[in-house]
């Protein structure tokens, strides 16, 4: 009896010992007009990992026991956005919460100001796409998900695979800084091929437009684009989630990706994905049109107390071929257009004190694109009728009517049919050919990042350090190194004001030291409400971008000579507007208005053939763009129904340029930028069924068919034979997509999916015709998730 009375003593002591260590955190939650909140949830997390929960009572006051340490405590509650704030316990703690209206559909975004923030306290033009947004559009790719953004026009020269360019707010295809879990991915000089990620690779993606080089450096003029891959959450059990489907000209894609949590500390994804095609146009080509892409990603991150350590890898390979612009010829025979790539990242993120935090990050990007075509095709000759004026500004210089052959191309010029007025002849008077070639470029990029994040009241400093090494080895002094400074700070006032400022300096082996200041502003004219306008806010951006030009343009290539003075280009960009929603949030709408100056663009001016030692590239004026972009959607849907749309208008100018061709003259509008383009999307959703539409609507378009076209004699045209001329003008067009799916169970959706449902004949590039109509017929599952 005596050594059980002093057992239950020493059980007393401790549990007393224990209780002593815990310290009592206390508060109450109100809304902003202080009636006390009940049944909000309260929990505390350390790195990630929940350590306490509760509720607030009847009275709005809640009460949780914590050890000392470092805490994040979030507090949610329907209808209220979440409130998330860190806390450092080291005794008793008071301390209130005010709960705000919910914005309908915010997230938390992490691309705009590289920390996390809430969207709609953003003041830049953000899109965000989730993994299920990806799969309602029937997305293949992702540029298919980027084009859905207004002012964002991707172009594709062919099939599925083919080569992806995209142009942000009228800026070059090479203006885009694009993110793979924090890795930047982009060929040296910016170029980036939109058809390389598959969408079974893609979680979220964060589309942020205007000059971002205060942050990102080179390449971030028109936008910087960052795709996270899949992951799951540290409480999560393992499963399995895929999807498989099959159609037209024999496509067919797959995927599967392990994820799952362990120790409510760990987190891990796995997973392979496949597709593959024969091509839309076999039965126009000389030979099969094959592409295959596999893709490997995976990731890893532990929680550890106050730090996080997070780490993924992609690896992947295509191959598939470069037939050529199709719609004016045979195509090209032996093509080949390989990439492969391989990208890594690691990173430490750690919690000094409730104020400040830290991340280093290590990553790496190879790539390796051969392109080429083996065998010399004969000669063809296009022989074409045109309309407009040669040498006249768009959208009177001169289109195509039709293509004819040779003996109606005779019959036209003896007269023997006549031509409408304003038509003309023209003709490839030396012919189309080419001549065999490979090619294979290599670069390689090791990169580390440190970052320091400091908050104090409603104020955020960030500032960091980042290095870059570039190098091609395949090509012996193909090699720059760049260091950069950056730091930004971000004031808030009464949740109603955001004010940034900012600026990066890289100091660069290669061209020197450029600075790429920021700044922007925003409020709220009326906070978030539940009335007819429910929200107003007004924001507004000025910044300066960079772009270092290409290793080939510095260092040269077997048929011209680099400039190695070349300094980067640079964008002055402008923009602001509005973000609005209606009827309690159900709606929202967004215009932007944005001006953007492209100066010192590198340009080609050829010196003499071949090789002289004379540079071939130079630094000009450059180019304007400005314009109008605006979007409206439905957040909530109205009785399953759900939809939206997007327009831009879009007016760019030529400023100055060495090129003696008639589409680069100054007062041309650049190349392939539509000035009208939109979309339109919807879904109904009945149960387990739902069906969906969208559209795409692309204007008329200043484009160069590159044939070496040249005017023949033409009974009564004014067009003097012999002239160069070209066809400039990419007329209009509207694709449309329908699909419908099934739910079948929880774990398992089938779906169908139509493509150019219309079969609209277009090219979406001058030359290079756009897909047909194509089905596809699938299903999505998810295996072992509860």
């Amino acid at each position: 009896m005596p050594k059980f009375f002093a057992t239950m003593l020493l059980v007393v002591s401790a549990s007393a010992a224990q209780a002593q260590q815990l310290a009592v955190v206390t508060g109450q939650v109100t809304d902003p007009s202080a009636a006390v909140v009940p049944g909000a949830v309260v929990v505390a997390t350390e790195g990630g990992r929940q350590v306490a929960a509760t509720a607030s009572g009847p009275d709005g006051r809640f009460a949780l026991r914590l050890p000392a340490g470092a805490y994040d405590l979030t507090v949610t509650l329907s209808g209220f956005a979440d409130e998330r704030f860190p806390l450092a316990v080291s005794g008793d703690v008071e301390r209130d919460v005010v709960l705000r209206i919910a914005a309908i559909g915010d997230t938390l975004i992490v691309t705009a100001s590289r920390s996390p923030e809430r969207r709609t306290m953003t003041t830049e033009s953000v899109a965000v796409f989730t993994a299920e947004d990806i799969a309602a559009a029937g997305a293949a790719q992702l540029g298919d998900v980027v084009r859905q953004v207004p002012g964002l026009v991707i172009e594709a020269n062919g099939r599925e695979g083919a080569v992806a360019s995209l142009f942000a707010r009228g800026g070059e295809s090479d203006y885009n800084h694009v993110l793979i879990d924090g890795v930047r991915v982009n060929a040296n000089g910016g170029q980036f091929d939109f058809s390389r990620i598959t969408a079974a690779e893609i979680e979220r993606v964060e589309v942020v437009r205007g000059a971002q080089s205060a942050l990102y450096g080179s390449d971030a003029i028109g936008s910087v684009i960052q795709v996270f891959t899949r992951r799951a959450a540290p409480a999560d059990p393992p499963y399995v989630t895929g999807s498989a489907e099959a159609g037209s000209f024999n496509t067919w894609r797959g995927s599967a990706h392990l994820l799952g949590g362990a120790w409510q500390r760990v987190d891990y994804q796995a997973g392979v994905s496949f597709r593959g095609t024969e091509g839309a146009f076999e039965d126009v080509l000389p030979e099969h049109d094959r592409f295959q892409q596999r893709t490997f990603t995976g990731g890893v991150g532990a929680s550890l107390g106050t730090a996080t350590l997070r780490a993924s890898i992609r690896v992947s390979d295509a191959r598939g071929k470069g037939v050529g612009p199709i719609a004016y010829g045979p195509g090209d025979v032996g093509t080949l257009a390989d990439t492969e790539e391989v990208s890594w990242h690691g990173a430490w993120t750690q919690r000094l004190t409730e104020r400040v935090t830290h991340t280093a990050t290590a990553g790496y990007f190879r790539s390796r694109r051969t392109s080429g075509d083996r065998l010399s095709d004969p000669s063809f000759n296009v022989f074409a009728v045109l309309a407009g004026q040669p040498g006249a500004i768009f959208p009177d210089s001169p289109r195509l009517v039709r293509l004819v052959d040779a003996p109606t191309f005779a019959a036209l010029q003896a007269g023997v049919e006549p031509l409408a007025p304003g038509q003309f002849l023209a003709s490839t008077p030396f012919g189309v050919f080419d001549f065999p070639f490979t090619t294979t470029a290599e670069l390689r990029r090791p990169a580390f990042r440190y970052q320091m994040n400091v908050t104090w009241a409603a104020a955020q400093l960030l500032a960091g350090y980042d290095f870059e090494r570039e190098a091609n080895p395949l090509a012996a002094g193909f090699r720059t190194t760049n260091h950069a400074y950056f730091a930004q700070q971000e004031v808030r006032v009464r949740d109603r004001w955001v004010f940034s400022a900012g600026a990066r300096v890289d100091d660069n082996s290669r061209y020197g030291t450029e600075v790429s200041p920021k700044a922007s502003a925003g409020v709220f004219i009326r906070p978030f409400t539940d009335g007819r306008v429910s929200s107003v806010k007004l924001f507004a951006n000025v910044g300066r971008g960079i772009k270092n030009p290409l290793f080939g343009e510095l260092f040269g290539s077997a048929f011209t000579d680099g400039n190695p003075a070349l300094h980067p280009e640079r964008a002055r960009t402008v923009d602001g507007g509005a973000e609005l929603t209606f009827a309690a949030q159900r709606w929202l709408a967004r215009v932007a208005y944005f001006d953007n100056a492209f100066t010192d663009q590198v340009a080609f001016r050829s010196s003499g053939p071949g090789l002289d030692g004379r540079p071939d590239f130079v630094n000009i004026d450059g180019s304007e763009a400005r314009g109008w972009e605006m979007d409206l959607s439905l957040q909530r849907a109205v009785s399953g129904f759900s939809g939206g749309g997007s327009y831009a208008w879009l007016d760019t100018k030529v400023v100055a340029f060495v090129s003696t061709s008639e589409q680069f003259q100054p007062g041309q509008p650049l190349l392939r930028r539509p000035k009208h383009s939109g979309t339109l999307y919807g879904s109904y959703t009945a149960g387990r069924a739902g069906v969906h539409a969208n559209a795409r609507f692309v204007g008329d378009r200043h484009d160069a068919a590159f044939l070496g076209l040249a005017a023949a004699a033409t009974p009564g045209s004014s067009v003097a034979a012999g002239r160069p001329v070209d066809i400039t003008v990419n007329p209009a067009y509207v694709v449309l997509g329908v699909g419908a799916d099934y739910r079948v169970r929880r774990e398992l959706t089938v779906f169908l999916r139509i493509d150019n449902a219309t079969a609209e004949a277009y090219e979406s590039a001058l030359g290079y015709p756009g897909l047909p109509r194509a089905a596809m017929v699938g299903a999505r599952f998810v295996l072992g998730r509860r």
